[in-house]
């Protein structure tokens, strides 16, 4: 079976994994550990129905949509803070946290350091939903277009959605992915194309930013 299906196996069989990896399901959706996680926390709110699952997430994900899908992203939010907050405390605060207080506060944590959305091109067949801290700290982020796939408006947030229509594959991945430059997302320097520089900065940016508890 094709890498673009993997995600079917939790879609049909969520009971067959462990809670390691499954974190939550029911007969709407099963939120799992992404295998190939992009930051220290990054969940995958996978969706049952075949028809929903099979539908572009970009119009896919209307506002009625939406709606029946919220508490599952709330508990998918909840999970993430519960597990960077268990494992990290703060030490630089900036450019996502006023103080160490707003770093615990679940509300404030999960409005300025989870991001939630799905990509303009999916990579996968069936719908997904990203649930994801922002720190991008992962030896899975391995080139220019892992990062800027969650740096850009490649990544379509939650608040957006739904679009109006299907972006044009081609134009998007060239515009997000390929043409765009390397942009840290803690303090916005410019890395041009240099992926490597940006990787060794990013985890110099993660370790001045989080402590291990």
């Amino acid at each position: 079976m094709s890498w673009k299906f993997a995600l079917q196996s939790y879609i049909r069989n969520p009971q067959d994994f462990g809670k390691e990896e499954v974190v939550f399901f029911d007969d709407e959706v099963a939120i799992i550990h992404d295998k190939f996680a992009k930051s220290v926390c990054h969940l995958l709110v996978i969706v049952r129905n075949k028809s929903l699952s099979s539908s572009h997430p970009t119009i896919a994900l209307k506002y009625e949509v939406k709606d029946k899908l919220a508490k599952y992203i709330a508990k998918a939010q909840d999970y993430v803070y519960d597990y960077f907050t268990k494992r990290f405390k703060p030490l630089k605060l900036q450019p996502y946290f006023d103080s160490k207080e707003s770093f615990h506060d679940k509300e404030s944590f999960i409005e300025n350091f989870i991001q939630v959305g799905v990509h303009s091109v999916p990579s996968m067949a069936n719908l997904h939903i990203h649930v994801m801290t922002k720190d991008l700290n992962s030896d899975r982020l391995k080139n220019k277009k892992h990062y800027n796939s969650f740096t850009t408006d490649f990544f379509v947030s939650w608040d957006r959605l739904p679009l109006s229509q299907i972006a044009d594959v081609k134009t998007t991945e060239n515009r997000w992915l390929k043409d765009h430059d390397l942009i840290c997302h803690y303090c916005g320097r410019n890395f041009d194309s240099k992926f490597s520089k940006l990787k060794q900065h990013l985890t110099e940016e993660f370790d001045n930013h989080f402590a291990s508890v």
